[in-house]
């Protein structure tokens, strides 16, 4: 029975390989398209709004800073979630510095030592989030909403986007994860006198940004590339019917593959409420390279996906039930 399954999963694999090749020979100029957006977005949002995080966090967790960098929000934190300060640390970056570095710091401290299983299990199902910067600096003015023209509803917005996964996260501690103590910090796999010096931890850092976020591109342009099977199976459609409605499931595949150019090609067709939900969701593109992220680790990818389709639905019926109070009091682009 697991061969079957295995060489079923293998035809359907290569079915969907040949399939995405012949629509790239099909419509080479849509496909270069196509790649060409993915790449500007990439340089001119995805870099400036990641790569100095990514950083950043390196150097957080190589120089094991994480208990200091915490301070500040620990008596809250710490208290309301019930965990250490290595976790409350890795929890704030994870918020700060958006997807895909909150799965990135906290598959770094759990090799490293600094968090146990189950902590790194337990971030890891709600903080791995689109970050501040991107959401206010690119997802929201993509909505129509900024600061100086709707600077109250962008805040409730903003507020309501951090605080699902933040409530889903408490609601966790205090229901599945209730059992385990989180409040002590695990000692770093290396003894004192191996401290990493500054510019050691530099140059990791740096060297795993760079692939980070290398990687992020290539994944971006697969996945957008792959847009390309619903165009063309639409364009060969031979009813109306079919037609019209390959072309609706390439709206709402587009930023389910890809959050960032999806959003980009099909948000004058989405709803508010759908426009947000995707950006809670992040497409299979985020699933996918937190899948690198974590693939060297023992950690559990499925678990990660469980809690993602989970917020996902929560966010998709507080998104409505908003949006439907602030129905024709705001200025949405037509």
């Amino acid at each position: 029975m697991k061969s079957i399954r295995s060489h079923i999963l293998t035809a359907l694999q290569l079915f969907f390989l040949l399939t995405l090749a012949l629509s790239i020979l099909g419509a080479p100029a849509d496909a270069c398209a196509y790649a060409a957006l993915a790449l500007q977005l990439w340089f001119e949002k995805m870099i400036p709004s990641l790569f100095p995080f990514m950083i950043l966090s390196g150097l957080i967790i190589r120089l094991d800073f994480g208990r200091l960098v915490s301070l500040p929000v620990y008596p809250l934190l710490g208290r309301l979630y019930k965990i250490s300060r290595r976790m409350c640390s890795t929890l704030l970056m994870g918020f700060l510095f958006g997807f895909p570095l909150g799965a990135k710091t906290v598959a770094e401290a759990y090799s490293l030592g600094q968090l146990s299983k189950p902590q790194a299990g337990y971030l890891l199902s709600f903080c791995n989030n689109i970050g501040p910067v991107y959401l206010l600096s690119f997802a929201l003015p993509l909505l129509g909403l900024s600061d100086r023209t709707n600077g109250t509803f962008s805040y409730i917005l903003t507020a309501l986007f951090f605080g699902i996964p933040l409530l889903y996260g408490l609601t966790l501690r205090h229901t599945v994860y209730r059992h385990l103590s989180f409040s002590s910090d695990l000692q770093p796999l290396s003894a004192p006198k191996d401290k990493t010096s500054f510019i050691s931890a530099l140059d990791g850092s740096v060297t795993s940004a760079c692939a980070a976020i290398t990687r992020l591109g290539g994944y971006m342009v697969f996945f957008i590339v792959c847009n390309l099977l619903f165009k063309q199976a639409a364009a060969i459609a031979k009813t109306p019917t079919a037609h019209t409605l390959l072309a609706r499931l390439s709206v709402l595949f587009a930023p389910a593959l890809e959050i960032t150019s999806g959003l980009s090609l099909s948000k004058e067709a989405l709803s508010p409420a759908l426009f947000m939900t995707f950006l809670t969701f992040g497409g299979l593109s985020c699933f996918a390279q937190t899948y690198t992220c974590i693939r060297e680790t023992d950690l559990s990818f499925g678990n990660y996906c469980f809690h993602k389709v989970l917020q996902s639905i929560i966010a998709f019926c507080l998104y409505t039930l908003l949006f439907s109070a602030f129905s024709g009091r705001m200025p949405w682009p037509s």
